[in-house]
């Protein structure tokens, strides 16, 4: 086994440290063991002594003083190493112990390693019993002892024992930390010892070894530039010195063969072509690096080998060998050259085709000593001969195998050139295809415009693209696409043009296709909002530019939803279609009907009058028109249906910016129409935009109310004919942040309108129920409940849910049902009969009360108050503000209240602001009144506080 070998940098260091070490080591044991042993002689003595001290004491009557015993014990004590310290009885309890607990206890509970053997043993001898424990760290001590009361009783063996025990460990350790402490000084002088010697060792010769080691390192790879610095001891001098000189000679001569192979390889590399030499036996000497690279071989692995290992080269064409012009040259002594079709293998097996030739080398006097072979790679040449046949080639493959009509021109113009695609396709042969035969297969009417794009682009020697018909060899004419660029040869000379065609029928079919579904409606097949807005932007261009005055209607069905709902969306469908024949009718071929969506439909007038007053009263006449055909019946087979229209209509000349402006416009318009009670015509006018614009706002932030809480109830008194409070009627208020309280005349249909009226009703029902609890549990004993009603709304009363809805605000809110009141309108029970009378049903089974609102408006039907549950009916404010005074509504008032009366129903008359109207109603038997002349509506809060206070005080509210 070889030692690895070490560095004399660390090896000198290294021997010192250890001589240290051990001399330190040695040193540092030899006081520990001397320290060790002095402490332990120590310890012996002490403990001796105190174990002899404590048991002399308790024979002299220490048991009897206990204070001196135990000032004795406190004394040893003050000892640390002092771990034990216990003196047991003949009967093996304990007699003395620092803990006092222990005394009289059996030493056995005490100590889990008493030995009773042991303690007998110490017990018969007279003499200090010592040992130690765990090494030298712990010494245990014993002494027996004879009571002064059994003394007197020869050969008694009543002795008791005296144990006590030392801990030397924190003693020996600290005598370990003294040791080392005391050496510290003398490791510090060795160490740095230790450093000045291996400074000098380093300096003087380590350095100059790793210097000199280093130098020959870079001498062995190339660099013989390096130089020793001439320093240090005379040794290290001289050698330093003799590798310099060494060096610089090696320097010299390198300088002068890298100079001489330097010209040799300038001249070689600066040889284009590929260079070998071989010697008379035909074995390669050197070689270029254009030779390299074609043969693959290095220079260094070519050299001294056979010509033919290196050169391989065959005939182009078929890959028979050919004969290294080389061996002809020695064989003759003449130049010998080969043509450019021989191919060189190379060392990869890549092939190159090269052009070759070999010359003899001579002395001064004639004699051959060598070849050398010159070739050069004409690869690039070859391919691109091959590349030109095979380029023809495969564009004639193209151009007759795909689908693309291909044809080309000279610089005359005429066709000099189409494929076999464009010959299938026409049926034309080749000869009448050329030329300008190809014209007479164009359509008469494409031909001219296509002659013009080919003159254009002659003249321009530009590209162009051109869409034309050409007979097809079925004699149809048939879409092409021809995409034509020009020719250019290449000296960059324009020497035509070159056209590629393809059928686009199909896809001028399926463009028709695509912008009739892109922009007409496929129900009615009129124009749809795309194709609408469009034209509505050309009329307002044409008015800009030619004055006049053009006008847009908005047409659109009122409650066409029900047909869908009761009849099914394919009638609804069927009156759409109809809708757009009966307006197409109505207007002239320059004017265009639109279906916008639903039953949204616009008409465009593009020129209706030249001025303002024609075109106002020709475009009201013209809606009024519309507006009179939607009402015409609507008949298929069994199906008979009266519809109506709101129309709205806006006129325009110049000055709007863009269609869909007008088409707001119109909408606005037609929107007014409906509000203003449907089958209405309505012309737009500015104002209606702020109205538009505040009513959107309304809308969001209605949205918003329920969940801001802004929403509050108010309660309207009923009173019976002595005026007496019977209930209450709430009313829902919208308190808005910035507006105040909010008219419900204007948020109530609104909601409706907008759908939020369930979610709002919802919560409206929920606050009166609570309210309604409140009211059950605050009246006196005794005291009869009153009633509240609740209107609900009809979008609401529909909801599938409703029923369940109620069900459970009862339940969560534990009230009566009996004292909740809901109210209808009478046009609930008109518009679904069935449907709101099964409804009733189910809720009057929970117990509610019902009554219809606004009795007498609608189309009042007696018979529904025969078959449904009611418990009163309200007469509407409009027949009470003119009773008694007019005779019409008087005899209405008269007859309904008189059909209650037979009928067992209550009458509340809604509205009532006089005694006069009091008085008269209360002379024809009604029963119930609310209005202004017995209370206005206040607060939920505050009417209840008002009521329970009235209750409580016995006094009529």
């Amino acid at each position: 086994m070889t030692l690895p070998r070490l560095s004399l940098r660390l090896m000198a260091p290294l021997g010192l440290a250890l001589l240290f070490l051990l001399i330190i080591g040695a040193s540092l044991i030899s006081a520990i063991h001397n320290r060790s042993a002095a402490l332990l002689t120590d310890a012996r003595q002490q403990l001796l002594g105190y174990t002899t001290e404590i048991a002399r004491t308790i024979e002299q009557g220490g048991l009897e003083n206990i204070g001196i015993l135990e000032a004795r014990v406190s004394s040893i004590l003050t000892d640390p190493r002092v771990d034990m310290l216990v003196a047991i009885g003949p009967d093996r309890t304990v007699l003395v112990s620092p803990n006092r607990t222990w005394r009289g206890e059996p030493i056995g509970d005490r100590l889990v390693d008493f030995d009773p053997d042991f303690f007998a043993a110490r017990q018969k001898a007279r003499l200090p019993h010592f040992e130690r424990v765990d090494g030298d760290h712990t010494l245990r001590a014993q002494k027996s002892f004879a009571l002064p009361s059994l003394s007197d009783r020869p050969g008694s063996t009543s002795r008791g024992v005296v144990y006590i025990g030392m801990d030397l460990t924190a003693s020996m350790t600290r005598i370990h930390n003294e040791a080392i402490l005391a050496r510290l000084p003398e490791a510090g002088m060795m160490l740095l010892i230790i450093l000045l010697t291996a400074w000098v060792l380093d300096a003087q010769v380590t350095r100059p070894l790793s210097r000199l080691s280093h130098a020959a390192r870079r001498l062995r790879q190339g660099d013989h530039d390096v130089r020793l610095p001439v320093r240090g001891s005379r040794e290290v001098a001289e050698v330093a010195q003799g590798f310099n000189a060494m060096t610089r000679a090696i320097a010299e001569a390198r300088d002068r063969l890298l100079e001489s192979e330097q010209r040799l390889a300038v001249t070689l590399d600066s040889i284009g072509d590929g260079l070998i030499a071989t010697d008379l036996d035909g074995h390669i000497t050197l070689m270029n690096p254009v030779a390299e690279r074609l043969t693959g071989w290095s220079r260094e692995e070519a050299t001294g080998k056979p010509i033919e290992a290196v050169f391989v080269i065959c005939h182009a064409g078929d890959d028979r060998p050919v004969a290294i012009p080389i061996r002809q040259v020695l064989a003759e002594g003449t130049l010998v050259g080969l043509a450019n079709h021989t191919v060189l293998t190379d060392r990869d097996g890549n092939r190159h085709h090269i052009a070759d030739s070999a010359a003899p080398i001579q002395h001064d006097d004639g004699s051959l000593v060598g070849v050398v072979l010159i070739f050069h790679d004409v690869s690039q040449e070859y391919r691109l001969r091959e590349a030109l046949a095979e380029s023809e080639q495969h564009f004639r493959t193209l151009a007759d195998n795909g689908q693309a009509l291909i044809w080309t021109t000279n610089l005359k113009g005429d066709c000099d050139y189409v494929n076999r695609p464009w010959l299938t396709f026409t049926g034309l042969s080749k000869d009448d295809s050329l030329n300008d035969g190809w014209q007479r297969a164009v359509h008469p009417d494409d031909l001219s415009g296509l002659l013009d794009s080919l003159t254009s682009a002659y003249e321009r020697r530009t590209p162009f693209t051109r869409e034309y018909r050409v007979r097809h060899h079925s004699g149809e004419y048939r879409w092409l696409l021809v995409k034509s660029t020009p020719r250019i040869n290449s000296r960059g000379e324009f020497v035509g043009l070159m056209g590629q065609c393809i059928d686009i029928t199909a896809d001028k079919e399926t463009a028709a296709q695509l912008e009739r579904v892109a922009y007409y409606d496929g129900l009615t097949d009129l124009p749809n909002r795309a194709l609408m807005l469009d034209r509505v932007d050309q009329a307002i261009r044409h008015r800009k530019r030619h004055g006049g005055i053009g006008a847009l209607f908005f047409v659109d069905l009122d409650e066409f939803k029900q047909i869908n709902d009761l009849y099914g969306h394919s009638l609804g469908d069927e009156v759409l279609r109809e809708v757009a024949q009966r307006l197409c009718v109505l207007v002239r071929d320059t004017d265009t009907v639109a279906r916008l969506g639903g039953d949204e439909f616009l008409v465009l007038v593009p020129e209706i009058a030249t001025d303002v007053d024609n075109a106002r009263r020709g475009a009201l006449a013209l809606a009024d028109k519309l507006r009179h055909a939607m009402e015409q019946p609507f008949e298929f087979e069994d199906f008979r249906h009266l519809a109506t229209a709101s129309v709205g209509l806006t006129l325009f000349a110049g000055k709007v910016s863009n269609a869909e402006e007008l088409v707001r416009e119109a909408d606005i318009a037609m929107y007014q129409a409906k509000r203003a009670g449907r089958n209405n015509l309505v012309n737009f006018e500015s104002g209606m935009v702020e109205s538009v614009t505040r009513r959107y706002r309304l809308e969001q932030e209605l949205k918003q109310a329920l969940e801001r809480g802004e929403f509050e109830l108010h309660l309207q008194s009923q009173v019976d004919r002595d005026e007496q409070v019977i209930g209450a009627e709430v009313l829902l208020r919208w308190r808005h942040p910035v507006r105040g309280l909010v008219s419900p005349a204007e948020f109530i249909p609104l909601a409706e309108e907008s759908g939020q009226i369930i979610a709002i009703g919802e919560w409206v029902l929920r606050e009166a129920c609570q309210l309604l609890h409140g009211l059950e549990q605050s009246t006196p004993p005794g005291q009869r409940c009153l009633n509240i009603s609740v209107n609900v709304s009809p979008r609401q009363f529909r909801t599938p849910d409703f029923v369940d809805q109620v069900r459970r605000t009862i339940k969560q809110t534990d009230i009566d049902p009996s004292h909740l009141m809901i109210e209808i309108t009478e046009n609930m029970l008109v518009s679904r009969a069935s449907e709101a009378i099964d409804r009733i049903r189910e809720l009057a089974a929970l117990g509610l009360a019902f009554s219809i609102d606004d009795f007498g408006t609608g189309y009042s039907s007696f018979a529904y108050l025969k078959r449904l549950p009611l418990s009163e009916i309200k007469l509407d404010k409009s027949f009470v503000d003119d009773v008694p005074g007019s005779p019409g509504d008087t005899a209405m008032v008269e007859a309904i209240l008189a059909m209650a009366t037979h009928l067992g129903i209550d009458v509340v008359a809604e509205g009532v602001e006089t005694r006069e109207q009091f008085d008269y109603l209360k002379a024809n038997d009604c029963t119930r009144f609310q209005g202004f002349c017995f209370a206005h509506p206040v607060p939920a809060r505050e009417w209840i506080e008002q009521q329970l206070e009235a209750m409580e005080s016995g006094s009529p509210p």
